[in-house]
């Protein structure tokens, strides 16, 4: 897939690149990244978690289709507010779009969680990368 979306990354010197190449560029400072308040473009708050997720934009719509589709007029310093299927699993979600960490990922799965996560991945329209780590993890651990 290549960047070919209005965002604030198409005005970046990302555009045109493939998106796996740019999602790999965030990821290198996506542990630095990651809930850090004092680098955020804004305050995400999960309907079902007490407290607030500090983001960026360009982690997650070059991720989900869910957040490209609804996060296009958000500006820097918005209060976003979204409802999940699974919210007690968005976190470590949350945490693997950021730094990419297949096995810290697979880890936070377990059986009696594997569905919510699973709904949580297709309702933010996940990509393929993500969907494998889930088919290894039934394939490994619920498929007896």
């Amino acid at each position: 897939m290549y960047l070919n979306r209005s965002t604030s990354l198409e005005n970046s010197s990302f555009e045109g690149m493939p998106m796996k190449y740019i999602i790999q560029k965030l990821r290198k400072n996506g542990s630095e990244n990651f809930n850090n308040p004092s680098t955020a473009e804004f305050e995400l708050h999960v309907e079902g978690v007490d407290r607030p997720f500090w983001v960026h934009k360009d982690f997650l719509i070059t991720q989900s289709e869910f957040f490209n589709d609804n996060l296009t007029s958000v500006r820097h310093g918005d209060l976003v507010k979204i409802t999940l299927p699974s919210p007690e699993t968005f976190e470590s979600i949350l945490e693997y779009l950021y730094t990419g960490d297949d096995d810290k990922w697979y880890d936070t799965i377990t059986p009696e969680n594997y569905q919510d996560v699973c709904n949580n991945v297709d309702y933010l329209g996940l990509g393929s990368e993500v969907r494998n780590i889930c088919i290894a993890y039934y394939q490994n651990n619920m498929n007896a």
